[in-house]
């Protein structure tokens, strides 16, 4: 799990400080105050591992598209550097599988970049061994242990080195190539799915193959549907597990978006062409995805994504409940602790939906969820510059720091109303 990330001269942001995420972590605000921004650093840092590059700003093939560092820099001053941080603990399997030791199981990260005759170059790279952050493992071309050089190594990225572990610890010269695997097992397991959601089909084609995820915009949920449907997965490790496909069901069902949906093969087995068909009500007439509103359309790569994940991993939503109406963007809320809790996923949203908001504070003081287990920031931009502040919330649920009529002034709203109704009635009545 990602603990801490923090971002300097990025984007809108001068200095984010250090911002903690937790189990369920919620970013809030106006447009353009920088909350994607804090998003796209993890998938600026996803997307570099397997490249050449220092650092991969994207194109139209990957997660996000940044364009160069002049774009990325804040002012678009290249005098500036760039820096990234994160913290990190280990919750997967990769811990035993790796046998790494008990030092890179908890760490912090940082890198500084710059840019000289038009390329990024990396001036400083960092990796830390937390709780205490006293022992810094590795640093720039040193390896250091007990504050003593022990060799040199010449670093390929902005983390470190790319695909070159060291399964087998044996000294400090293993530090930098054993800290670059970790950093990018962690990244291995954080996913993303944006907030344009691929349009719906009437038919799709599946060759039979299992995708690791369901991409950025969901164009794979129906593939990895049918592979966990073959592969008989479930939506929990625990007792109350059932198939993906009957916990999609009846969360549908949950929302009041559609009472019931299945995935039938159209033609021969050999045309390999399969619909989803959906029934609105239980006395409804079957129908395609595609001849749906978009809230379902749109929800359901967000509940297989959910589903599908490997367990501890990081999923990254951004507006997750765009096209839902107000009692499902609420539900979605029970959706997301359903995950945290079961499946042990880490998520990080960025929204505007106070139903969204408010069905957590109920959950809050209802014991559903822990106060612990959640982070919510509003972020705001001032002339140009991101600044965040966490949302101080009780036990009981509530925020005693919520920005005055972000989400609106409703009994504003109502009196005005009413005031006008009784104006307009007079002046009938006269």
């Amino acid at each position: 799990m990602i603990t801490h990330i923090r971002v300097k001269n990025f984007k809108s942001w001068q200095d984010s400080g250090e911002v903690k995420l937790a189990p369920l972590t919620g970013f809030f605000g106006a447009n353009s105050s920088g909350k994607s921004s804090l998003l796209q650093m993890l998938l600026l840092l996803k997307q570099t591992i397997g490249n050449d590059e220092v650092i991969f700003f994207g194109d139209e093939n990957s997660l996000i598209n940044l364009g160069n560092f002049r774009e990325v820099i804040h002012g678009h001053q290249l005098i500036n550097e760039l820096y990234l941080g994160i913290s990190c603990e280990l919750t997967h399997s990769a811990s035993d599988l790796f046998k790494i030791p008990i030092q890179f199981l908890r760490f912090a990260f940082d890198t500084i970049i710059r840019e000289e005759k038009s390329t990024p170059i990396v001036k400083h790279i960092r990796y830390i061994s937390l709780p205490d952050g006293a022992t810094t493992l590795w640093e720039n071309s040193r390896l250091s242990k007990d504050n003593q050089d022990s060799g040199t190594i010449d670093i390929q990225n902005c983390y470190g080195l790319s695909r070159q572990p060291s399964i087998n610890f044996t000294g400090p010269t293993d530090s930098l190539p054993q800290f670059s695997f970790v950093f990018e097992e962690v990244f291995s397991h954080v996913y993303y799915l944006g907030p344009t959601r691929v349009h719906p089909q009437r038919f799709y084609h599946w060759e039979g193959t299992h995708p690791k995820e369901i991409d950025l915009w969901g164009d794979k949920a129906i593939d990895a549907l049918l592979s966990a449907g073959v592969r008989k997965l479930k939506s929990s490790t625990k007792e109350n597990g059932v198939l993906i496909e009957e916990r999609i069901s009846e969360w549908l069902q949950k929302m009041e978006l559609a009472h019931s949906f299945q995935l039938i093969p159209t033609g021969s087995l050999e045309n390999k062409n399969y619909e989803v068909r959906i029934q609105k009500s239980l006395n409804s007439t079957e129908v395609t995805l595609a001849d749906l509103g978009h809230g379902v359309a749109d929800l359901f790569p967000l509940l297989v994504h959910c589903y599908y994940v490997p367990v501890g991993s990081t999923l990254i939503l951004e507006q997750p409940g765009i096209h839902l109406h107000p009692k499902a963007q609420a539900d979605l809320a029970d959706l997301l602790i359903e995950v945290i809790t079961e499946r042990n996923l880490q998520i990080l949203i960025e929204s505007h939906s106070e139903h969204l908001l408010n069905r957590l504070q109920r959950r809050i003081a209802e014991e559903k969820i822990s106060v612990d287990k959640t982070a919510l920031y509003f972020c705001r931009n001032n002339e140009g510059v991101s600044n965040i502040d966490r949302l101080k919330m009780d036990e009981f649920g509530n925020i005693t720091n919520w920005p005055e009529n972000f989400f609106g002034d409703e009994m504003k709203d109502l009196f005005a109303m009413t005031k006008a109704q009784r104006e307009r009635q007079k002046k009938a009545e006269g």
